[in-house]
């Protein structure tokens, strides 16, 4: 019986029902949709710097950093730490690179540059470097090294492909330099990148200035979630060297994926808010226009807990209709923008200030679903508390004379 009178009373105001309805399937909507932006931006963020660039763990001299990655402080036995690489089944994949900081110098302009002597053909199993390629080619084996510039840099410095410079590295404990030819121009989503990063062939780099030296290794583990154990793993078999975390070498990075963290509780904060003001009210409005019928209804026998029963099995059936037309909403949207992603080059000077790509595409996660349709369900159902409590106070006798 509460049951049947619960549903007709659902039906009798429509436009009210359908209120709570479109309610709960906005907030349905809007917290998958921002949940799945928010897992898009980590994820994105992380293929960007992470995986296409840091890797999980990097492998250095233990003053590599502290020196601000000095020449003179290669990657100790790197022998060694190869072997330990091939054989550790945790790593997905490793690449080996000389990075050094060093004045890149033209006839009239020097910037600071951080130089990355890199394996091409290796570097592919993270991320392809030619495919950055906007202008020229990246040539090895050539008498002056091959240099891939990032426009940015290029602009600053009036390079234009052909151009001659000079690298001069090494800073406090030996200076190094050798003539390069700027041969190609890249553009990468890291736009901070592109303004200090130059690449070289390593292999023209160990033949010019002659010393084979290492000064990164680069790691990918298969199982992201295992960083830690695995980082502790590899520094215990290679004490000489340093292992860090690319949360570590860039907590910069680390922090902006916790700040947007923190954006997004306070956003859904206030959409429950919201949604809950509006069950509240429309509950509320309802029982109001009902306040003779509710009185009617105790006053044959209807105890008040079958009427609060009444009250949640409303909202309960108003609910479970949202929930769906919420996830459909999110499928399409979630979906589409999946696909084309969404461009934020309106905050484009914002965003790239931390290097990260202006293309978010949103993403869904398992778990979003079950924290959201939980979330909303549990706002809907706490906010028939407070229109239930109203029912609960009714006395039959002045709820039936009542105007």
């Amino acid at each position: 019986m509460i049951a049947k009178i619960g549903w007709n009373n659902i039906w009798r105001k429509k436009g009210r029902s359908f209120l709570v309805i479109l309610s709960v399937a906005f907030g349905i909507w809007v917290g998958l949709f921002f949940g799945a932006f928010q897992w898009g931006t980590f994820v994105q963020k992380l293929d960007d710097i992470v995986n296409r660039e840091l890797g999980h763990v990097q492998i250095h001299h233990p003053e590599f950093v502290d020196e601000e990655y000095d020449y003179n402080f290669p990657i100790q036995n790197p022998d060694k730490v190869r072997d330990v690489l091939k054989n550790d089944t945790s790593v997905s994949v490793f690449v080996e690179r000389s990075i050094f900081s060093a004045m890149l110098q033209t006839p009239r302009n020097q910037s600071p540059v951080l130089v990355y002597g890199v394996d091409t053909t290796a570097e592919q199993q993270l991320y392809s470097i030619t495919s950055m390629i906007t202008q020229g080619e990246m040539i090895a084996g050539r008498r002056a090294p091959s240099l891939l510039v990032g426009e940015s840099l290029a602009n600053k410095l009036n390079i234009t492909l052909g151009s001659k410079v000079i690298v001069q590295g090494g800073m406090l404990h030996g200076v190094k330099s050798f003539v390069g030819r700027v041969r190609g121009f890249y553009e990468s989503p890291n736009k901070m990148k592109d303004k200090i990063v130059i690449y070289v062939h390593k292999s023209d780099l160990d033949t010019k200035l002659g010393d084979g030296f290492t000064h990164e290794y680069s790691v990918l583990f298969n199982d992201l979630d295992l960083l830690q154990s695995n980082k502790k793993r590899l520094q215990s078999q290679l004490p000489v060297n340093q292992v860090l975390t690319w949360g570590e070498i860039m907590p910069e990075i680390e922090n902006g994926i916790e700040m947007t963290d923190q954006v997004m509780f306070i956003f859904m904060l206030i959409i429950w808010f919201a949604l809950a003001l509006g069950i509240v009210n429309t509950m509320l409005m309802s029982i109001l226009e009902r306040t003779r019928e509710l009185g009617m209804l105790m006053a044959i026998g209807m105890g008040r807990w079958k009427i609060v029963q009444m009250i949640f099995f409303e909202t309960t059936i108003l609910t479970a209709i949202g929930v769906p037309i919420g996830l459909f909403l999110n499928y399409i949207t979630v979906g589409y923008f999946g696909e084309v992603g969404l461009d934020l080059s309106v905050a484009n000077a914002a965003i790239e200030g931390f290097g990260y790509s202006t293309m978010i595409y949103p993403a869904m996660k398992e778990s979003f679903y079950y924290q959201v349709i939980f979330q909303v369900v549990l706002v809907s159902l706490i906010s028939t508390v407070f229109p239930a409590m109203r029912a609960l106070k009714l006395k039959p006798i002045e709820a039936i004379h009542k105007n």
